[in-house]
């Protein structure tokens, strides 16, 4: 049986989770639970099964194990739940279809057959907090790669979700898109409540989560990231490094100019400067 609470106190719960495509078994009595209002990273390489967690948690695979939000992720429930779940994948231009930024982030909410005054309400208070305002009536087609990104979270925040997930979102942006994306999950997360699972190859995007799933065909570890960043030997065994600023403050800490794991860098830069 799965660990950590009851149903109603997780956003996810995995009991017992079998699952293979033909003779290639991907979990194999896999449990866990994620808490609602979380920001959990999932780490995992090539072949892990990150993948196949996206399919089976958004309904594309099929599995009588997994709850979301104490509701139990069947045929039943499914259009309920996905109305709940905000997704962001690895291609933007897979999400965005329309002739406009407006009529993408419309989408969605035309789906659930919202009045015309409240889409239009919605679409403004998004694209505000988002800070993609100004881009309402271009083209997806000519925005960067960090505006289209921005664009597809609007689009997975615009209808309200209990949940997002980003399935290797950030993995084609460049460093500053990144980081700009991930601060605008963290403050989602905060602000609203929203339970954030970022699905990724990329251990320096943990350090803006506050949880760390490794996984790797079942779960690893699930841990605070400060617990998790402690097993080094663990990390490196599944082929990840310490993140960059863990790494950086470890070797500070030894000469004793940092006591604790420092993760913004511009808190690194002022505590070094005084």
């Amino acid at each position: 049986m799965y660990i950590g609470g009851s149903i109603m106190d997780n956003m996810i719960v995995i009991d017992r989770l079998s699952f293979k495509y033909d003779n290639n078994v991907v979990f194999k009595d896999l449990s866990l639970s994620i808490k609602k209002g979380s920001f959990t990273t999932v780490l995992g390489n090539n072949g892990s099964g990150k993948s196949t967690l996206v399919r089976l948690l958004t309904g594309l695979e099929r599995s009588d194990s997994i709850f979301i939000d104490g509701k139990l992720l069947c045929d039943n429930s499914l259009s309920f739940l996905r109305s709940k779940i905000g997704v962001v994948f690895e291609n933007p231009d897979s999400c965005l279809i329309s002739e406009t930024v407006m009529d993408d982030l419309a989408f969605p909410l035309e789906n659930l057959n919202y009045s015309s005054d409240f889409i239009f309400s919605r679409i403004n208070e998004v694209s505000s907090y988002l800070g993609i305002s100004h881009l309402l009536n271009r083209s997806s087609s000519s925005l960067s790669g960090g505006e289209k990104q921005l664009v597809c979270l609007g689009c997975a925040l615009v209808t309200g979700p209990s949940l997002i997930i980003l399935d290797e979102a950030l993995s084609m942006l460049d460093d500053m898109s990144r980081v700009n994306i991930l601060m605008y999950l963290r403050r989602i997360n905060k602000d609203f409540g929203v339970t954030i699972l970022n699905i990724t190859h990329d251990i320096e995007e943990s350090v803006y989560g506050d949880d760390i799933l490794i996984i790797d065909r079942g779960v690893l570890v699930h841990d605070s990231k400060e617990k998790v960043y402690e097993n080094e030997k663990l990390l490196r065994s599944n082929g990840f490094d310490l993140p960059f600023m863990v790494s950086l403050s470890n070797k500070l800490s030894y000469y004793d100019m940092v006591d604790s794991i420092i993760f913004d860098m511009d808190e690194m830069v002022d505590l070094l400067w005084k």
